[in-house]
């Protein structure tokens, strides 16, 4: 995801679109009129798109809405609620309304306009500095005041736990499945996605630090700077930070201290 270089707010994009020819526009594009913009990674069809999204975790997907195996809104599918920002390309006007149904944060038909593009792609920086900027800001109020003590609900298959909040250490993702870890020991399997609860938990100290790993800010240990940087929480586990992440919590670390 997004990074801090140097005070310059660094976006991760990749481009899906099989069209050599528009690829090269959007490269040429982004390099000459969007320095804070890097492009990680190509892809010309749906599987490959999709194991470069895992792989990359970028901030921004360039999508052509007609692949050889699949379309642009099978990929966001694939995803469910994805974490990323969209601009769709497509050499038809027809899937416009469907691309809003997808917040898509653009739709651009071909050829490409130079101009058009860099608006587009301006949009969506802007629109990711926003939210990380509130992101921040709310992590940072939940860091000063964690005193509030609540129950969530967690159903298995087989039973229905009523969890204290603050007896949560982190959560983990995998697909459409979420994790609770426990501060007893226990392990908590249920069907639903993480995001589902990332906004209940958000005003309880909770703070997505990874696409996979949401944290209770109140059960850190200690931050470990090395490799990229990991936190380790009051159980011993430890989570990975994601490389935007790393700077905000140091930046927070550093202002408690």
């Amino acid at each position: 995801m997004c990074t801090f270089a140097e005070n310059i707010f660094m976006i991760k994009a990749i481009i899906i679109e099989n069209d050599d020819q528009t690829v090269g526009l959007i490269t040429k594009t982004v390099e000459a009129y969007i320095p804070n913009v890097s492009i990680v990674a190509q892809a010309k069809d749906l599987k490959s798109g999709i194991g470069l999204i895992n792989d990359n975790d970028p901030d921004l997907v360039l999508l052509d809405i007609r692949l050889s195996d699949g379309s642009g809104f099978d990929l966001i599918d694939h995803f469910g609620k994805p974490d990323f920002k969209v601009i769709f390309i497509s050499n038809y006007s027809d899937y416009a309304i469907k691309a809003i149904q997808y917040d898509a944060i653009g739709y651009l038909l071909k050829p490409l306009k130079e101009d058009e593009l860099a608006q587009a792609v301006r949009k969506a920086v802007d629109t990711i500095r926003m939210e990380e900027k509130l992101h921040a800001k709310a992590l940072g109020e939940s860091i000063k005041d964690l005193n509030k003590s609540h129950r969530l609900v967690l159903k298995t298959m087989d039973q229905v736990h009523l969890v204290d909040i603050t007896d949560i250490v982190h959560i983990e993702a995998e697909g459409n499945y979420s994790t609770f870890y426990l501060v007893d020991g226990r392990k908590i399997v249920i069907s639903k996605s993480t995001r589902e609860f990332e906004e209940t938990l958000l005003d309880e100290g909770f703070h997505r630090i990874h696409k996979s790993h949401i944290i209770n800010i109140n059960r850190i240990s200690y931050f470990d700077k090395a490799d990229g940087g990991t936190v380790v929480m009051c159980n011993g586990d430890k989570v990975p930070v994601a490389s935007r992440k790393r700077d905000m919590l140091m930046d927070l670390f550093d202002g408690l201290t």
